[in-house]
């Protein structure tokens, strides 16, 4: 007969792998000065990586074992640690940001010559910008309110810790696009626009790769993308292409095609955080335990 675990043990798993992750390293005093110099390097430490770290699982397990590991947590952290870092993930996120940012859309718009080269720079790289603005934190609220609405009594505090870094960066992005709109007026604006123009484009491919879900809940990241890139796709019909010739022919065929696909990554994502590391969305499954009085599946 198998004991359900108590509201105390199944709010425990929440400080534990898959849910919580060990923070990044101290960095040297001169890589703190390059993350500020360098744009990219910037965009990297607030939205997350370019790509998945490639480790094994025993180095994962050694680098979470001091703080998390126990007899019975190592097997756990041990399976994380060799599916976690999926490459079927990582292949999703990288698919995930290119939809996200409409690729399909360009292209169509590219090759049949209703765009060319500097208005893709301007409108998509611009006025997207300030949609992603506009549709982000509408999207982290989306994704991110249910989470703790579904939890388990007892486990929502724990919960609404996992979801308030992705909120704050959410804020910080707005501050940031803010200071960007005023900074335009500047006598130096020239040489700020050099540094904040790559940056812009590092944070639409992060934004959309990863959701703001750094060292957050794992299914904030697929649920926030989902909203996400349908309201940025209507931002972009009422903001961007005010003439309205992204909702005839092909051109509306490739303006679904990334939400369409991005809505198929984050079920594919969410399929396989519940099967590999027991996420559901109510609390821990698998080896985590079953949730009293749940009688089964979330």
């Amino acid at each position: 007969m198998t004991v359900s675990p108590s509201p105390a043990e199944l709010a425990a798993a929440y400080d534990r792998p898959p849910y919580r992750t060990p923070p990044p390293p101290p960095r040297e005093r001169h890589e703190l000065v390059l993350d500020v110099l360098l744009p990219w390097r910037l965009a990297r430490l607030v939205y997350g990586p370019y790509r998945m770290m490639r480790l094994t699982a025993s180095g994962v397990t050694a680098a979470v074992g001091a703080e998390y590991l126990g007899p019975a947590v190592q097997p756990v952290v041990t399976r994380i640690a060799a599916e976690a870092l999926d490459p079927v993930v990582e292949r999703l996120l990288t698919l995930r940001a290119l939809l996200g940012l409409g690729i399909v859309l360009y292209l169509v718009r590219t090759v049949t010559g209703t765009w060319t080269s500097g208005d893709l720079l301007t409108e998509v790289l611009g006025v997207d910008s300030v949609v992603m603005l506009l549709t982000g934190p509408i999207a982290l609220l989306l994704g991110c309110v249910p989470l703790v609405v579904l939890a388990y009594p007892g486990t929502r505090r724990q919960v609404g810790r996992l979801i308030v870094r992705p909120l704050l960066v959410g804020v910080f992005t707005a501050v940031v696009f803010v200071v960007m709109m005023r900074s335009a007026f500047l006598p130096l604006a020239g040489l700020l626009l050099l540094w904040l123009a790559p940056f812009n484009v590092c944070v639409l491919y992060l934004v959309h790769r990863n959701s703001f879900a750094v060292r957050a809940h794992p299914l904030v990241r697929p649920l926030v993308a989902v909203p996400l890139v349908w309201l940025t796709a209507l931002g972009h019909v009422l903001l961007v292409d005010t003439k309205g010739t992204s909702t005839h022919g092909p051109a509306l065929v490739a303006l679904l095609a990334g939400p369409v696909g991005v809505t198929a990554t984050a079920v594919i994502e969410i399929v396989l955080l519940r099967r590999r590391q027991g996420v559901g969305f109510r609390g821990p499954l698998g080896a985590a335990g079953t949730p009293p009085d749940a009688g089964g599946d979330h």
